[in-house]
Parts: structure tokens; C-alpha cells; sequence
């Protein structure tokens, strides 16, 4: 078990106490009234948990998870309605669904499964859609599954609505679905799955090359929130025990996502709390909008006052607390934070072996044996072409990547050095040409296929997992099977032990550097591609960035291709370096020898005009 899932069952055992807590108070001082609000809180909660497995791992907002929850209520009410009432109601019914009399777990069950099967029917295209595109189609589905409910008289008898549904969702029963329910989003959040999947929401690119399918993480994470919300459905129609259409419509959509977003978004914390406010600002408000006497004085019944405090609720959040109450936090990091620990954030301490002082160069590692460069290439790309509406970037490049070699690749501003990085990564697919990984044919591969082969990159402009941390960006990029052993001796080996808890945004410039190579070696690639790591640093920092390169080699035993514009760090480090001009190789050899090159002269300092 990972630290981080350790940690998500701590901070849900401090979340089960409370929730526990307020179900044992109602119980023993509560009025009947009371008993059944907190029992509305309950599954609202579990709603907006299940919504947050989504909408705040993905970043994608989703406005059609109140149809799954239409989906498990319907399903449920036609499994547990007694056969004399539905003979009745709904005499069309199919003769086995006609007899159905299930009981409280059974029809949770199959309202569960009845969900994943309609969002996996529908989420496959959905998660290849981009962003607001999918936003856009989630509502469709909604309007789509309301259209269904309020016409198929046969089965849900329409706009009339299903009744006689046997009251099994007791408030216990409610509590212990909404305790199921956070501990799942929490244990799916702590995951690697839920991981990746929030790699996708800080930026999809980075999350590609480090071998996340984009389309697949926001698949799985739709099918959980599903399963969630048509289990909800099933216990939500349990408790109100008449329903129709309307009751899963964009009422409950406005609802649930008022609360996540006053709550916060990225959080099972947050989702709990959101709906804990909103829930007692409207039981509140219910009684201001009847009418009430304040100091023998009436006041006029205000319709409508729930909807737009919520709505006023909303705006203010987003202005002051952008991220919601709690922001990105759960409950253990509140506690800590209360108590005045650090938590992941390991503070200076006792000298260790290969301890970093903030500011000072990582501690040396043991010498390591230099590794020959072998003959067989590991990486190919022959007479690599792409073409961007009309200009060509690449014009036949052919390059050559050796075993253990490092080589560099330089070039003038705009020469296709990124680009053909790009192209042998997955990123672009070639206009033409063809691209080996380890003697295998990649051309067009897709950018996670190619880094699950093993490829790892660094962008020119750094592209962290911003609102990750230190820790959470590199275990986001980890191949299954390396555990919290292989992420610390990363981090230790790369200077950023000290460094683990900190939000990768709020790390300094030199620092993210590091993070970004730290992400890509984690997979411990075969072949490794750096895009001007020592872009923006000083002397000293370049002179260790060399050296940490070379030791990578050794260690990992890949081969690298290293791009940037200082030369001095491309001689002193390279065992091979390539020229690119205006889409072509214009020199190739030694270091030295490229160095003195006519052609390469020419390039950087342009041609010199007799006097």
C-alpha cells in the first residue's frame, strides 16, 4: 500500500468519524423532520461525490451526471415496486420485470450496472472529444435520457411519473452509501488511475508522453463517477418514493455542481462540504421564502430566494475562492495544517546521504562506470518530413540515436530541432518519412505508445502538472510497479526530496527543470530527449545540469539527445552532434569537427561580406 493511498484511508476514516457523528446526534435528539434532512444530506452528498470523481479529477466540467442518476432511480423503482402495483401502473412491462420484487442491495446492484452500461455506451466517444466539446455533449446526453424517461410511458409512465416505490433508504442506509461512496472517490483519487487521470486535467500533452492514454483516463474515470451516480439514483428513489422526469433534470444538475464548486472541485473534502453548506443555506432559506415573523414584524414570502442565494453563493466563491472552500485540500491536510505540520513537505533536517540543502547542488552519488557507446541504434527517424499549412518544418531529416550515446542537436531559432523531437515522441505525425523505436516501426504511433516503449522527453517550455506536487508530478509518470521506494530515490537523486509536498508551480525556475527531467526518468526510458534543459539558467546551474546528464546516462544506461544553444555545454557533453538549418542536416560528426564546420559558421553567424 503507497503513501498516498495510507494517507486517503486516514483522511476518509476523519471524514466517516464526522459524518457518524451527525447520523448518531439526529438519531438520539433529532425529530423526524430533522432525521430526513440529514438523510437528504446524505445522498446529495453522495451525489456530488460522484460527480467530483469526474468533474474534478478530469477538470471536465460534466452537466449530464444527473441523467445516470435518473438512469439508477428508474431502474431501482422498477425492480422494488411491488408485482400488484406495477400490473396496474405500468401493465406493458416485460413479463420478468413485471414479477421483479428485489430487495434493497439487488436493485443497487443492477441501478449500478444499469448506469456503467449506458455511460460506457455513451463515454467511449464522449472521452475522445476535447474538452468543451465534451462538456457540450454531456448536456446532450442529458436532454437525450430526460427526453426518454418523459416519453416511454410503457416503462417509466412519462410525465405522470413512477410511484410506490418501497422506502428501503432508510437515514443508516444513507449513510453508509455516502460513506462508500467517499471512500471509493478517495481511494480512485489516491490511485494511479485517478492520478493519471489528473495529469490529463493539468495538461494533456506532458500526460501523453509520459505514457497516459488521454481518451482511456477520462473513460474510466466517467465509468466510476457513473456507477457512483446510478447507485445514488437507486437509494435517492428509495427515499422519496414518487418521482418523475423532471426531479433528474437540470434542477439536480445546477444543484450538484453549485455544490462541488462551493465545496471544491478537486476535492472529496470539498464535495462533502459544498453539499453540507448549500444543504443547510437552502433548508435555511426554505423557511424565509414561506414567510416568516422577525420581531412581530411579517415578512412577505419571497419566491425563489433558495435558487438565487445559491446562485449569489456561487459567485461569491469564484471571486474570492476561486478553487472553493477547501480548494485542492482534503481533511487530513487540513488537520495538518491546523496542527501546524508540513505534512509531504519534508523540512531540513539531520544530514542523510545525498541530503540537498535548499539552493546548494545535489549531494555527489557513488562513480558509476562509464558505459561505451554500443553500435546498434536504438532510435532511427529516415527522411523525417512534416509540413504546417503550406511550410515545411522538416525536409528529409534522417537521425541516428546509438546505444548509451548522447547526442546533440542544434540548430538556429526555427531550424526543426523541436519539431523533429516532436515527430519521433508521437506528438506530430510525419508528412512522410519513418520513425524506429528500438527496432520497431513507430511512425504515427500516438505520443503514450511511444513513451510506453520507452521514450521520455522534457519540452522546451516546461510543462509540469502544475497544481501536482513535487511528488505527485513524478509518480504520475511512473510505469506500473514502481512504488513510493522508486519515487523517493528519484527525487533524492535529482536534489527535490526537500522539496516533495510543494505544488510543482511554486517551485523556482531551476527546480522545475529538475522536476520535469526527474518525471521523465522515473520510467527509466531507453532513450531520453532533453529540449533545452539549460534554457534560462546561470553558469553554475548549466555546469550541473551537465553533470547530471552525464551520471543519467550512466546510471540508466540510455541513450540522449540533448537540444539547446549553449555550446559549451553541447561540446563538453556530447559524444556526437547533429545541425539542422531550415529543416535540414547541414553537418553531422565530433563535436569538435561540427564546431569548425564552414556550413555551421555560416548558420549561426551568417555569411561575412568582403570588404
Amino acid at each position: 500500500m503507497n503513501r498516498r493511498v495510507r494517507e486517503a484511508l486516514g483522511g476518509w476514516a476523519i471524514l466517516a468519524a464526522a459524518l457518524v457523528a451527525v447520523a448518531g446526534l439526529t438519531a438520539a435528539f433529532g425529530t423526524a423532520p430533522l432525521r430526513r434532512t440529514v438523510t437528504d444530506f446524505f445522498l446529495i452528498a453522495l451525489l456530488v461525490v460522484g460527480l467530483q470523481a469526474f468533474v474534478g479529477n478530469s477538470g471536465i466540467v460534466s452537466f449530464g451526471h444527473a441523467a445516470f442518476v435518473g438512469i439508477g432511480a428508474y431502474a431501482a423503482a422498477l425492480l422494488t415496486i411491488p408485482a400488484a402495483l406495477k400490473e396496474q401502473a405500468l401493465p406493458e412491462l416485460p413479463g420478468w420485470l413485471l414479477r421483479a420484487e428485489l430487495g434493497l442491495l439487488p436493485s443497487v446492484a443492477a441501478a449500478t450496472v444499469t448506469a456503467l452500461i449506458v455511460a460506457a455506451a455513451v463515454g467511449g466517444a464522449i472521452a475522445r472529444m476535447r474538452e468543451l466539446a465534451m462538456a457540450m455533449a454531456t448536456l446532450a446526453l442529458l436532454v437525450l435520457v430526460h427526453a426518454v424517461l418523459a416519453n416511454w410511458d410503457s416503462v417509466t409512465r412519462g410525465g405522470y411519473g413512477i410511484y410506490g416505490v418501497p422506502g428501503n433508504t432508510t437515514m443508516w442506509v444513507a449513510l453508509v452509501g455516502v460513506l462508500a461512496g467517499t471512500l471509493i472517490a478517495r481511494l480512485y483519487r489516491a490511485s494511479g488511475p485517478g492520478l493519471r487521470l489528473q495529469a490529463t486535467r493539468e495538461d494533456p500533452l506532458p500526460a501523453r508522453s509520459v505514457g497516459v492514454h488521454v481518451a482511456a483516463a477520462r473513460f474510466g474515470g466517467l465509468l466510476l463517477s457513473a456507477a457512483i451516480m446510478g447507485a445514488g439514483g437507486a437509494l435517492f428513489a428509495q427515499h422519496i418514493l414518487a418521482f418523475d422526469p423532471d426531479q433528474f433534470f437540470f434542477t439536480l444538475t445546477f444543484t450538484t455542481l453549485a455544490m462541488l464548486v462551493i465545496g471544491g472541485r478537486e476535492s472529496v473534502t470539498g464535495a462533502v462540504a459544498g453539499a453540507g453548506l448549500v444543504a443547510v443555506a437552502q433548508e435555511l432559506l426554505r423557511t424565509v421564502e414561506l414567510g416568516v415573523v422577525v420581531a412581530g414584524v411579517r415578512i412577505p414570502e419571497l419566491p425563489g430566494i433558495v435558487q438565487l442565494s445559491v446562485a449569489v453563493l456561487i459567485i461569491l466563491v469564484l471571486v474570492f475562492r476561486p478553487a472553493g472552500l477547501v480548494g485542492r485540500a482534503e481533511i487530513e491536510e487540513l488537520v495538518r495544517r491546523r496542527r501546524g505540520s508540513p505534512g509531504g513537505t519534508r523540512e531540513d533536517g539531520p544530514d542523510r546521504e545525498g541530503a540537498v540543502i535548499p539552493g546548494a547542488a545535489p549531494a555527489p552519488r557513488r562513480p558509476t562506470v562509464a558505459r561505451p557507446v554500443g553500435d546498434r541504434a536504438v532510435l532511427r527517424a529516415v527522411d523525417a518530413t512534416m509540413d504546417f499549412a503550406g511550410l515545411r518544418a522538416l525536409a528529409g531529416v534522417t537521425l541516428e540515436l546509438r546505444e548509451g550515446e548522447i547526442l546533440g542537436l542544434i540548430g538556429p531559432n526555427g531550424s526543426g530541432k523541436t519539431t523533429l523531437l516532436n515527430v519521433v515522441s508521437g506528438i506530430h505525425r510525419p508528412t512522410g518519412g519513418r520513425v524506429e523505436l528500438g527496432g520497431r516501426d513507430v511512425t504515427g504511433w500516438p505520443a503514450h505508445r511511444v513513451a510506453r516503449l520507452g521514450l521520455a522527453r522534457t519540452f522546451q517550455n516546461i510543462r509540469l502538472f502544475a497544481g501536482l506536487t513535487v511528488r505527485e508530478n513524478v509518480q504520475a509518470a511512473a510505469p506500473r510497479g514502481v512504488g513510493d521506494a522508486g519515487v523517493d530515490e528519484v527525487l533524492l537523486d535529482l536534489g527535490l526530496a526537500d522539496r516533495e509536498g510543494t505544488p510543482a508551480a511554486a517551485l523556482p525556475y531551476g527546480l522545475q527543470r529538475r522536476l520535469e527531467i526527474a518525471r521523465a526518468v522515473i520510467r527509466r526510458p531507453a532513450v531520453l530527449l532533453l529540449d533545452e534543459p539549460a534554457a534560462g539558467m546561470n553558469e553554475a546551474e548549466s555546469e550541473e545540469l551537465l553533470v547530471t546528464i552525464a551520471r543519467l546516462r550512466e546510471e540508466l544506461g540510455c541513450a540522449v539527445v540533448v537540444i539547446d544553444h549553449d555550446f559549451r555545454l553541447i561540446l563538453r557533453l556530447c559524444d556526437r552532434v547533429q545541425v539542422l538549418n531550415e529543416g535540414r542536416t547541414i553537418a553531422e560528426g565530433a563535436p569538435g569537427d561540427v564546431a569548425r564546420a564552414p556550413a555551421v559558421i555560416e548558420a549561426y553567424l551568417g555569411t561575412i561580406r568582403p570588404a
